[in-house]
C-alpha cells in the first residue's frame, strides 16, 4: 500500500514545520529571554544582588569581624615626625575610626605645646575640669585629626647606682630624636548598650620606630628575636655606637627570661641604644609602659651591673607596689642583674660577693626598707638588693632548692590589688613553706620582717654559705596561658578566640588553658587562681617534679552584659560580653519555581552572621506574610549556614516565600498551579488561549495530522 499520497506528504510537511516553529520557540530567542528573569532571581536569592557597592552590608560581609569592630571601637593613632624646631617632634593625632554610634567625640592631648596647631575636624573647647587642650568633634568630618608639636625634652636630676652624667631621659637632639609617645584621652557620647572601646596605635613617619610608651625618630637598624611567642625589638639608632652586640643584649634577656617564670611576660619588648655621644643622659637606663626600655649604647651585658638585664626584669614586674613593698621593684631587679652574671659564668663569686654587700656601708645600712623617707636614691639599689638576695638565700634552705626569691616574685606578680610589704612577707614564708617545714618557713619569714622593717642589715655571705644554697639548681615553676588558651564554648562555638579584648556572648563560658613547668633541678609548687572582676572563681594547685609539666583549665560563664577583667595568675584580659547579634538573612532559594497546589517545596534559607560575637535568634519561614515554620539559629562570629523547610502551598497563583529574621529578609517566588492541571483565572483578559502553550500546540496538531490520515486511508 502507498503511503506516501499527496494528502499525507502535505501533512508531513505541515507537521515537520510546525515542529521547527515549536523548536524555535523552546530553545530559541525566546528561551534567552526567559532565561534572564530567572537568573536574575536565582541571583537575588544568594544574595549576590544584594552585596552591591550601595549596600552597606557589602562592607561587613568584606571585612567580617573588622566591620564589627568598628561599631564598638575608636581607633585612634598618633604619627610622629621630625620638626625644625629643636626640642620638639611633631604629631598628628588622627581619629581613624568614629562607630556610626558616637553622638559626641572629646579628645584630650596632654602633651601639645603652644606651638601652631592645625585641627581638620575639630574645634578646642574650654574645660576646666580637665588637664591638658581639649578639643571636640564636628560631628561631620569621617577622620578627625590635629597636627601639633609636643615638648620632646624630659629633663630630671637623678643619682643612685643607675644615675647617669647628666640630666636628659628623652631628648630631640635636631638629627635624631628619643622621645615619649603622645598622651592622649578620649571620651564620648554614645547610643546602644554595648560598651565602646579605644585602640590607640604610635607610628613615626619616616625613619624610626614606635611601641605604646616611646618612639625613636631617625635612622636605625632593627634587629628582632622571637623565642617562645615572645619577641624582642632592638633598635639600634646609626647614631649609636653599641658597646654589647645585639646578640650579647638577646642573651642577657633569654638568660633572665628563663630564670625568671614569674609570669608577667609580655608579648613583645621594644629596647632601644641610646646614643651618648651627644646627650648626657641622666640614668644609665629607664623602663616604661609595660615592656619599652632604652639603655645607654656604651653598656656592656653580662656584668654584674648589667643595665640591660636591670631593665629587663623591670618588664616582667606585673604588680603595682604600695610604699611599703616599692623596695622590692629596684632591689630585684639590680639583685638579679649580679645573680645571672654569676650563674652565666660572666662574672666569678668575688665580683657578685663585692656587688652585693655595697648595702652593707653607710649611709644606705641604716634605711628602713619599708619606709621609702628614710631612703637615700641608692637604698633600694644597695641594702634592698643584699636584703632580697639573703632572703633568697633562707627561702632555698628552708625549701631544701624546691622555691627561691623567684617564686616570692611569681606570687606577688599574681596579686590583683597593690602589694604591701605583708603581701611580700606573706609570699616569703609560703615559698619557705615549699620544703615542708613550718618552722622554718616562719623563721624564714621573721628574720625578712626585720631586715624590712628595722634598720638591721645583714652580712653578705661567703662563697661557701653561697655553694650551700644556691650550687643546685632551684625549683623553677613558672606559669602563663597556652598559646591558644582562651576558649569560648556554648551553644555558639566550641574554639579558640583573640584576647584582645575577648569577646564573648551572653551565656557563653570562658575557658582558660595555663600551662605550669618545672625547669628546675628539684620538684616544686604552684597554686593558680582565675578572679573575675577582683573576686576569686577558682583556684588550682599541684606539685610538679622537676622538667615536668601540666595544664590546668579553668571555666566562668557570663550571663550578663557588661566588660569584666579577668585575671589567672599575673596574666589580665579584658572580656567584653554582649547580647547575641541578629541573624542576618542572605538570600532564599526553592527546589522549584513551579508547583501544584497542596505539593510541599523546599526552601532553603543562607543565614551569616557578620558581627564579631556570635549570633542568635529566630527566623521565620512565612508563605504570603503568613508563618509556617520558626527556626532557631546559632551561630559562630563570621559564620554562615544554611537552614531548609519543607513548605506545602495551598493558594494558587504567584506566592511569595519569605525567610525573615531581626536583621531583614529575602523572597523567592513559586508559581503554584492548580490540581488537574488547570488554572484559576484571576479575571484579565489575554489573547491567548489558557494552557495553550507550544508543547499542547504540538500534539493538537498532531492529532490532526493523524486525523488526515485516517480519511485518506477510507477514501481508498
Amino acid at each position: 500500500m502507498d503511503r506516501s499520497g499527496p494528502g499525507v506528504r502535505a501533512a508531513v510537511a505541515f507537521l515537520i514545520a510546525v515542529l521547527l516553529l515549536a523548536g524555535v520557540a523552546a530553545g530559541g530567542p525566546q528561551s534567552d529571554a526567559a532565561a534572564a528573569p530567572d537568573a536574575a532571581v536565582d541571583h537575588a536569592q544568594t544574595g549576590d544582588a544584594a552585596a552591591s557597592p550601595a549596600d552597606p552590608t557589602l562592607g561587613a560581609a568584606e571585612t567580617g569581624a573588622t566591620a564589627a569592630d568598628a561599631a564598638d571601637t575608636i581607633r585612634v593613632r598618633n604619627e610622629l615626625f621630625a620638626t625644625d624646631e629643636a626640642g620638639t617632634v611633631g604629631v598628628t593625632t588622627r581619629v581613624q575610626t568614629v562607630p556610626d554610634r558616637i553622638t559626641a567625640l572629646r579628645v584630650t592631648i596632654l602633651t601639645m605645646t603652644d606651638a601652631s596647631v592645625d585641627p581638620d575636624g575639630f574645634e578646642r573647647v574650654d574645660d576646666a575640669e580637665r588637664d591638658g587642650v581639649v578639643w571636640a568633634w564636628d560631628g561631620e568630618t569621617d577622620e578627625p585629626s590635629i597636627t601639633y608639636a609636643m615638648a620632646a625634652n624630659d629633663t630630671v636630676a637623678e643619682s643612685g647606682p643607675l644615675a647617669g652624667d647628666g640630666t636628659y631621659r628623652f631628648v630631640d637632639t635636631g638629627e635624631w630624636a628619643l622621645v615619649r609617645t603622645p598622651r592622649v584621652g578620649v571620651s564620648a557620647r554614645y547610643t546602644g548598650s554595648g560598651q565602646l572601646r579605644v585602640a590607640r596605635e604610635n607610628r613615626v613617619s619616616g625613619e624610626g620606630a614606635a611601641s605604646e610608651t616611646m618612639a625613636f625618630l631617625g635612622a636605625h637598624e632593627t634587629h628582632v628575636r622571637e623565642t617562645d611567642g615572645r619577641r624582642v625589638r632592638l633598635i639600634v639608632p646609626e647614631a649609636a655606637d653599641l658597646a654589647a652586640s645585639p646578640a650579647a643584649v638577646f642573651g642577657a634577656f633569654e638568660g633572665a627570661r628563663a630564670a625568671l617564670p614569674v609570669g608577667g611576660d609580655d608579648a613583645e619588648v621594644f629596647a632601644v641604644a641610646a646614643p651618648t655621644e651627644d646627650v648626657s643622659w641622666a640614668v644609665r637606663g629607664l623602663q616604661t609602659g609595660d615592656a619599652d626600655l632604652w639603655v645607654r649604647d656604651r653598656e656592656p651585658a653580662g656584668t654584674a651591673a648589667d643595665v640591660w638585664t636591670h631593665e629587663y626584669v623591670h618588664t616582667r614586674q606585673a604588680y603595682r607596689a604600695e610604699p611599703s613593698a616599692r623596695w622590692f621593684t629596684e632591689a630585684s631587679a639590680t639583685y638579679y642583674a649580679a645573680l645571672f652574671a654569676l650563674d652565666r659564668g660572666a662574672i666569678g663569686f668575688d665580683r657578685f660577693e663585692q656587688t652585693v654587700s655595697r648595702g652593707e656601708r653607710e649611709p644606705d645600712a641604716s634605711a628602713v626598707l619599708t619606709d621609702p623617707g628614710t631612703w637615700r636614691p641608692e637604698t633600694p639599689y644597695t641594702k634592698g638588693s643584699l636584703v632580697a638576695g639573703e632572703i633568697d638565700r633562707r627561702i632555698r634552705l628552708a625549701a631544701d632548692g624546691r622555691a627561691s626569691l623567684a617564686t616570692v616574685f611569681r606570687d606577688l606578680n599574681d596579686a590583683s590589688e597593690p602589694i604591701t610589704n605583708r603581701a611580700v612577707l606573706d609570699a616569703i614564708e609560703a615559698a619557705a613553706a615549699e620544703g615542708g617545714d613550718d618552722e622554718a618557713a616562719a623563721a624564714v619569714r621573721d628574720a625578712a620582717e626585720r631586715l624590712t622593717t628595722t634598720s638591721d642589715v645583714p652580712e653578705t655571705w661567703d662563697r661557701d654559705a653561697h655553694a650551700a644554697a644556691f650550687e643546685r639548681m632551684p625549683a623553677r615553676v613558672g606559669y602563663g596561658l597556652a598559646p591558644d588558651g582562651v576558649y569560648a564554648t556554648g551553644e555558639y562555638r566550641n574554639r579558640s578566640v583573640a584576647r584582645d579584648p575577648v569577646r564573648l556572648a551572653a551565656g557563653e563560658t570562658l575557658e582558660l588553658t595555663v600551662e605550669a613547668s618545672n625547669t628546675g633541678s628539684v620538684s616544686g609548687s604552684y597554686a593558680i587562681t582565675m578572679s573575675v572582676d577582683g573576686e576569686p572563681v577558682e583556684t588550682r594547685s599541684e606539685t610538679l617534679a622537676a622538667g615536668s609539666e601540666t595544664a590546668e583549665r579553668f571555666a566562668h560563664t557570663f550571663t550578663d552584659p557588661g566588660e569584666y577583667e579577668v585575671r589567672v595568675g599575673s596574666e589580665t584580659l579584658t572580656v567584653v560580653v554582649s547580647d547575641p547579634a541578629p541573624v542576618l538573612v542572605r538570600g532564599v532559594s526553592t527546589d522549584t519555581d513551579r508547583v501544584t497546589a497542596g505539593e510541599p517545596v523546599t526552601v532553603t534559607a543562607t543565614l551569616a552572621n557578620d558581627a564579631a560575637i556570635p549570633a542568635g535568634s529566630d527566623v521565620e519561614f512565612r508563605v504570603d506574610g503568613e508563618s509556617l515554620a520558626t527556626v532557631p539559629v546559632r551561630l559562630d562570629a563570621g559564620g554562615e549556614t544554611t537552614a531548609t523547610r519543607a513548605l506545602t502551598l495551598d493558594a494558587s497563583g504567584e506566592v511569595a516565600v519569605t525567610v525573615a529574621g531581626p536583621a531583614g529578609e529575602a523572597t523567592a517566588t513559586v508559581r503554584v498551579e492548580p490540581p488537574g492541571g488547570g488554572e484559576e483565572s484571576d479575571g484579565d483578559t489575554t489573547d491567548e488561549t489558557p494552557g495553550f502553550g507550544p508543547l499542547v500546540a504540538v500534539v493538537a496538531l498532531l492529532c490532526a495530522a493523524g486525523a488526515c490520515v485516517g480519511r485518506s486511508r477510507d477514501d481508498r
